[in-house]
């Protein structure tokens, strides 16, 4: 078990932000920041196959907070949706899918409330984003600094972001899913991918 100080998110436990500390991108915007890292070749084509570009250039200037995959993360896809956006080139899916790593405001462990911060992604899910000090992280560990650019922050991620409501994820009991709404955890299993694909419109 990890255990960290840091931040989580989606109302519940499953994505936490490890204290590293922050890096800023003085003059630059997120996919000029994302360039730069090395480590999210895979991110950078699938927003530009999805027409999204503008969101992360000096073209959009609202603060937002990226959650953002890294070439590791897409590499443990499963299949099914792999194969749905580097095979068959799902645009509709690939765009879905970005939005969900997107969220309004710049959020990072530094003006997070301990009651938790309000939020909504670009796919319209609304939710909370705690900062504690102890932390169990079931799945998503953020472990490289904060990139602060001027147009928000980047959370470098180790796995790709499934946001679903709480009361279609079998791995909560009844309490945990009538108290939160929303619930975040990494792409993995087929049920997951089925119940992506079939809200993409």
């Amino acid at each position: 078990m990890k255990v960290l100080k840091g931040l989580f998110i989606a109302m519940f436990f499953s994505v936490s932000i490890a204290s590293a500390g922050h890096h800023e991108e003085e003059n630059s915007y997120m996919l000029q920041a994302l360039e730069k890292t090395g480590q999210h070749t895979i991110l950078i084509s699938a927003i530009k196959a999805a027409g999204l570009e503008k969101l992360f250039t000096e073209q959009s200037k609202v603060p937002r907070t990226l959650y953002a995959p890294n070439d590791e993360a897409f590499k443990k896809l499963p299949e099914a949706l792999s194969d749905e956006f580097f095979v068959k080139n799902n645009k509709k899916a690939i765009r879905k899918l970005l939005l969900n790593h997107v969220f309004a405001g710049a959020h990072s462990g530094d003006n997070v409330k301990s009651s938790g911060t309000l939020t909504v992604n670009l796919d319209g899910k609304i939710l909370k984003i705690y900062q504690g000090d102890d932390l169990y992280v079931k799945d998503m560990v953020i472990t490289e600094n904060d990139i602060l650019v001027d147009n928000g922050v980047i959370h470098s991620i180790e796995c790709v972001m499934f946001v679903q409501p709480s009361v279609e994820d079998s791995r909560l009991d009844l309490e945990t899913r009538n108290k939160f709404s929303m619930t975040s955890c990494c792409m993995r299993s087929a049920l997951e991918v089925e119940a992506f694909l079939s809200d993409v419109k």
